[in-house]
Parts: structure tokens; C-alpha cells; sequence
């Protein structure tokens, strides 16, 4: 997904009339912010592969089919909400994470996977049957991959997004089409994106109300508000959305509201950078969510790793 937005960020700065020198700079920054940001998500991909390799006993549990049985579920009700009856993917997935949540905190977070599947639309040709089997493949990644990557933001779009993927494998799915946002809308839809992280965040974890809960009610909010409210209001509703998959990350992955802050930028511009792809995908935005906290916090690793280095070439 970062390649896909860098892709679509160099496409989307090549529309517009610009001297060979300032392209050339340009070039070369977005480059370098992008082989940063490869770094970082390579480095934490890495290192949490290699835990959960590491990690023995695994086995499938009556929970575990039952957390299966949960996105399965989740993902052609959202369909159904969101198409047939119309509310849109972002207020039918919010109120799909809601409500489970609150009727079964066990299988809440499962059933709001699936309803990330549901977030398919027909631009991606999908159907109740194809949205159906995406939710039945995403849920064996959310048992396969239940030690892998906890605490991430975004970790349950990306099994969605996985889910409709072996689906559009064997012709199920096909992207849609889409375009970079112009620039004065990109910025504010970066800016939305940052604040929306941060307020998910400090729902979840200062006030305690959770991930779930805290992501759902920020996305339902943007999902009923937004549209009528701005000229690009779909879109400010589904970066927002977008943006809360990375708040629902622990304080042990992402440590307070400032990196957050970097993290929900990083999500903005990643949703910006990849809006010409996978239009129409379930799971696309908690994939960029995923990428950006997998981002953020390689960057802080390595930052924490480096510094040492640094304050010693200083003083000694």
C-alpha cells in the first residue's frame, strides 16, 4: 500500500506545470520520505515476523472458530447495510463494530474485521456473494494470524483487506478506479486524518472506552457529519475512518498522542497517495492504517537505536 501511494503521489504531482529543477527536488524529497518510510515498516515487519515464528503452541480453539464465525458474519451484513440499504460503507461498518461490541465484547473485534470486508462496494464489482466468501477467507487470517502484529492499528482491515484479496484471485473482485485528490483537498484530508487518530487514541486508551468502541464512534461521527457538512465529505469520512484504525493501536506500539499524531499524518498521506487503487476494496483502509503504524513505529525504533550513536559522536 506505501508503494501504491507512492506511486499515486509522484503520478498526481506529475498533473501539474513545474520547473525540472523544482520537479527534480521534488523527486528527490518524496524519495527520500519514502525510502524512510520503507525502512521503518520493513524493520518492524521483520522483527514482529520473526516473534511470531518464533512463538510455539499453536492451535485452533473453540474461541478461535468462534472469532471466525464473527468476521464471517460481520462482513455480508455490512454489505447489506451499506448497499442495499444505503447508509454507506464508513456508517455501516461503524455501526456494525458498535453494536457488536456491545452485545459481545468477546467476538466484538472479530465482527468489526468483517465488517471491514463488507466496506466493499460494487465499484469493485463485489456482490453479497463474493463479499460472503471474502468474509469466510479473512476470517482463517484472523486465526492464523492471531499472534501476529497485536496492538498494530490497522491489523484487522488488513485481514479484511487479505480476505477480499483471495477473493479478487480467483475472479470475485476487481479494483475500481480513482484519482489523487487535488492538492488544497489532499492537505486537509492529511490534517483530518492526524486529529482523527489522536481523538480514536485518547477515546481508547485515556478514557478507556477501548479500541473498538473508540474507533466505531469517531467513524460513525465522521460517517453521518461529514457529508452533508463538506464538498469533499465522503472522502474527509473515510480518511477519518481510515485514521482511527491507526488510534486503536496500544500505547505499547504507538506511546502517546504526539507520535499518534505522526502516525495519523502518515495514514492521511498514504490515503491520499493510494486513492487511485483497490477502489471499492473491503479492508484497503485499515491497510493503510497498518502501513502507517508499522511506519511510525519502525521509525521510532530505529530512532531510539540511533540516538545513542549520536549522542556519543557529540560528546566523545
Amino acid at each position: 500500500m506505501v508503494v501504491a501511494a507512492t506511486a499515486g503521489l509522484a503520478g498526481g504531482a506529475g498533473g501539474g506545470i513545474v520547473t525540472q529543477t523544482s520537479s527534480d527536488a521534488g523527486a528527490f524529497v518524496g524519495g527520500l520520505l519514502a525510502a524512510s518510510a520503507a525502512t521503518g515498516l520493513v524493520y518492524t515487519a521483520a522483527k514482529e515476523t520473526r516473534y511470531a515464528l518464533r512463538t510455539d503452541g499453536f492451535r485452533v480453539t473453540r474461541t478461535d472458530l468462534g472469532n471466525a464465525t464473527a468476521v464471517a458474519a460481520g462482513a455480508p451484513f455490512t454489505y447489506l447495510l451499506s448497499v442495499r440499504a444505503g447508509v454507506g460503507p464508513v456508517v455501516a461498518s461503524a455501526l456494525v463494530g458498535l453494536c457488536a461490541y456491545l452485545l459481545s465484547e468477546t467476538y466484538g473485534a472479530p465482527a468489526y474485521c468483517g465488517s471491514f470486508v463488507g466496506m466493499a462496494t460494487p465499484a469493485a464489482d463485489a456482490d453479497l456473494g463474493s463479499v460472503a466468501a471474502a468474509g469466510v477467507a479473512a476470517g482463517v487470517v484472523f486465526v492464523v494470524a492471531k499472534r501476529a502484529f497485536n496492538g498494530f492499528g490497522g491489523k484487522l482491515g488488513t485481514t479484511a483487506f487479505v480476505g477480499c484479496l483471495s477473493v479478487a484471485a480467483v475472479g470475485g473482485l476487481a479494483p475500481g478506479a480513482g484519482s489523487v485528490p487535488a492538492p488544497t483537498v489532499a492537505a486537509r484530508l492529511v490534517v483530518a486524518a492526524a486529529l482523527a487518530a489522536v481523538v480514536t487514541f485518547l477515546l481508547s486508551v485515556r478514557l478507556g472506552h477501548g479500541p473498538v468502541v473508540a474507533s466505531a464512534v469517531v467513524g460513525l461521527v465522521a460517517g453521518l457529519l461529514c457529508p452533508p457538512l463538506f464538498a469533499a465529505g465522503d472522502a474527509v469520512a473515510a480518511v477519518v475512518f481510515c485514521a482511527s484504525f491507526a488510534g486503536m493501536a496500544t500505547p505499547e506500539r504507538i506511546p502517546g498522542p504526539g507520535p499518534m499524531l505522526l502516525a495519523g499524518g502518515t495514514a492521511g498521506v498514504v490515503f491520499v497517495g493510494a486513492a487511485p487503487y483497490f477502489v471499492g476494496f473491503g479492508g484497503k483502509l485499515g491497510t493503510i492504517a497498518f502501513a502507517a503504524c508499522l511506519v511510525t513505529t519502525g521509525g521510532l525504533s530505529l530512532g531510539r537505536l540511533l540516538a545513542p550513536a549520536g549522542i556519543d559522536a557529540v560528546t566523545g
